[in-house]
Order: structure tokens, then C-alpha cells, then sequence
């Protein structure tokens, strides 16, 4: 084998993997190397046989596996959902937290409202943004309803206190 068939031989063993993606041109040169290289005429030959198991199995099983993905799909809807609420208790525990190392009651509302408007705000959008994307609109109600109810709970408070 000289230089040139010995690069031809190694192209030829690095493109059969990807045989079907190739033009028509580099098609008949690699068959062309495959009727005097036996390794690599080994090598087409096993490709066509993968090949041709994978669309059999792939007829068969297409639909099931859909399926399972749907559902798979469905039931992760729900763990990322409630996932998603309690990113925003922990953001609320964080700011009330924060807020309590004041004595006087007014200092820890403003604090609370505040940290409130400065850090959860922001993390309720991000969050009602990504449940848009990748949740169902069932859970975007109640996200914008939870969100609702604790902005305006907490927009509140120092009417609750002034009682």
C-alpha cells in the first residue's frame, strides 16, 4: 500500500461511521476502497447491518417510548412546580430572617418590605418566567396567585400593625 492509499484507507475507516451524511461523490470513492481493503468492506458491511437492526427496532418501539417520555415528562412537571414554590419559601425565610434583628416592630416591617421588594420580587418574575417556559399553564395560576397574595400580604403589614 503506498502513501496515497494508505490515507485514502484511514479517511475511508474515519467516514464509514458517517456513511449516510456524506455526498455521493465521497459515497463511491470509500466503496470504491472497499473492493480491495477488506477491513474496510468489514466495516460498511457491519455499518448496514446496525443500520438496518436500528430501523426495525426503531419501528417497533417509537410509539412506547413517546409515551414514557410524555409521562416522564408530566410527572418531572410536577417536582419542578412545587420545586419552584419552595424557592420562594426559602427566599422568604431568608428576608424575614434578615428582618428580625430589629427590636423595634416598625424597622422590622421596612426591612421586611424592602428585602421583599429588592429580592423577591425579581425572584417571583424569574420564576413565573420560567414556569411559563417549561410548565403547564396550571401552574402559572398558581404562581401568579401565591405571588400575588404575598406581595399584597406584606404590602399590608403596617396596617396590621397600626390595628
Amino acid at each position: 500500500m503506498n502513501a496515497y492509499e494508505k490515507k485514502i484507507h484511514k479517511l475511508s475507516q474515519e467516514l464509514i461511521p458517517v456513511f449516510d451524511e456524506l455526498d455521493t461523490e465521497t459515497k463511491e470513492i470509500i466503496k470504491e476502497h472497499a473492493q480491495y481493503c477488506s477491513e474496510c468492506d468489514h466495516m460498511l458491511d457491519k455499518r448496514e447491518v446496525m443500520d438496518a437492526e436500528m430501523e426495525s427496532a426503531g419501528d417497533n418501539e417509537g410509539k412506547e417510548s413517546t409515551i414514557k417520555s410524555l409521562k416522564k415528562l408530566i410527572h418531572n412537571n410536577s417536582g419542578i412546580g412545587i420545586m419552584l414554590f419552595l424557592v420562594r419559601v426559602l427566599v422568604l425565610a431568608v428576608i424575614s430572617y434578615n428582618s428580625l434583628r430589629f427590636q423595634n416592630f416598625e424597622d422590622v416591617v421596612q426591612t421586611f418590605q424592602g428585602g421583599t421588594f429588592l429580592i423577591y420580587l425579581p425572584t417571583a418574575i424569574f420564576l413565573l418566567i420560567f414556569t411559563w417556559t417549561f410548565l403547564n399553564k396550571r401552574w402559572i395560576l398558581y404562581s401568579v396567585v401565591a405571588d400575588l397574595v404575598v406581595l399584597l400580604v406584606i404590602w399590608q403589614l403596617p396596617l396590621f400593625y397600626k390595628i
